[in-house]
């Protein structure tokens, strides 16, 4: 399970940024693959963000999201993960155990 990211409503800074790592601790290789970031309401609730991440070390496996000013509006606790679609179509959600426990407060 990943860290808990707080920040307060309405802020963008700053980003959430990770090592996408595979089972071994070893940052994943995201040359030519595209990376989103999702965020949802816990417990499989709505999808409220999904968007473009940007890839800062490709193969270091580190991604970075900017949020958006309307992405911390409301108040609570999410679910966030990195979903990456490999050059070769296959799909992998990051952190592969867990989420991303993202915490907006006032």
């Amino acid at each position: 399970m990943a860290e808990t990211f707080s920040l307060a409503a309405g802020d963008t800074a700053p980003s959430i940024q990770a090592v996408l790592r595979d089972s071994a601790g070893n940052g994943v290789d995201l040359t030519d693959a595209d990376v989103r970031f999702q965020m949802c309401q816990p417990r499989g609730g709505d999808e409220l963000i999904d968007e473009p991440a940007d890839v800062i070390d490709a193969e270091a496996g580190v991604a970075r999201y900017n949020w958006n000013a309307s992405d911390t509006n409301e108040l609570g606790r999410y679910r966030a993960e990195f979903v990456v679609t490999y050059n070769s179509g296959a799909v992998e959600t990051f952190p592969n155990v867990g989420a991303h426990d993202i915490v907006i407060t006032r």
